[in-house]
């Protein structure tokens, strides 16, 4: 309709009335565009608080299994710290130098006799940090990590899943040395499932070098999986907190 008047004003050469039909013209055009854009641009800020919410559900999912992690580590650090550092002659160090500094000990409780956990049971057991990062894989699939804005949200999220794929690959070496103790203490004719005091098992420990090395190994990256479980539950939790709305990145 605008645009038959627009030619009929050309052809009567009625310039100003055509002037006028051509900017009605555009305009509509224009304010299309802007509603199509603005249209799309609430689409994909929907879609990105979905996404962050998502993920900010899979990192406290993280937090809680890291609890339990926490738990179960300490646990082992303990009975550790009695087996290996109960002796008054051989002090536990305050820590030791490593390519990433000094790295302090990590307190834990004293490990009680009356504890429901054996000994044995403690040092065998382990936690490890299955995860859960469906969101941010599907954010990174469908192609819309393009749609988080925050760079430094970005950057965060990305930071921390590197921190989770490293304490992931520590933890294929902290099972292997448990592994390696396993193996001592069978050669020793020794279980886990063994119903053995902390003193006992200590005295056992005392009297054979090769058992004793292996324990501090384990307890060298024991005291370090729960450095690494401390941060990343830290790293977990700000996170998670400024993935909400009016979070702070």
């Amino acid at each position: 309709m605008i645009l038959r008047r627009a030619a009929e004003h050309l052809r009567q050469q009625h310039w100003t009335a055509f002037a006028i039909e051509l900017v009605i013209v555009v305009l509509g055009v224009f304010i299309g565009l802007q509603v199509s854009n603005w249209n799309e641009a609430r689409k994909d800020r929907s879609l990105e608080a979905v996404y962050l919410a998502n993920i900010a559900s899979d990192i406290r999912g993280d937090s809680r299994e890291m609890d339990e992690i926490i738990r179960v580590s300490a646990l082992r650090m303990a009975v550790l710290n009695r087996l290996l550092w109960s002796d008054r002659a051989r002090p536990m160090p305050a820590g030791f130098a490593s390519a990433r500094g000094f790295i302090g000990i990590e307190p834990v409780p004293a490990y009680a006799d009356d504890d429901r956990d054996s000994p044995g049971i403690a040092l065998f057991i382990l936690s490890t940090l299955d995860g859960n990062r469906s969101a941010y894989d599907t954010v990174i699939n469908t192609g819309g990590i393009g749609l988080i804005r925050d760079t430094r949200t970005l950057r965060k999220i990305q930071d921390y899943y590197a921190s989770v794929d490293k304490a992931l690959h520590f933890e294929v070496g902290l099972e292997q040395n448990r592994d390696k103790l396993v193996d001592v203490e069978r050669r020793l004719g020794i279980s886990p499932a063994d119903p053995m005091t902390a003193d006992e098992l200590a005295a056992v420990l005392d009297a054979n070098p090769e058992f004793r090395a292996t324990a501090e190994n384990y307890w060298l990256y024991t005291n370090r999986h729960l450095k690494l479980m401390h941060d990343l539950q830290r790293e977990a939790k700000a996170l998670a907190d400024a993935l909400q709305p009016g979070g702070s990145p």
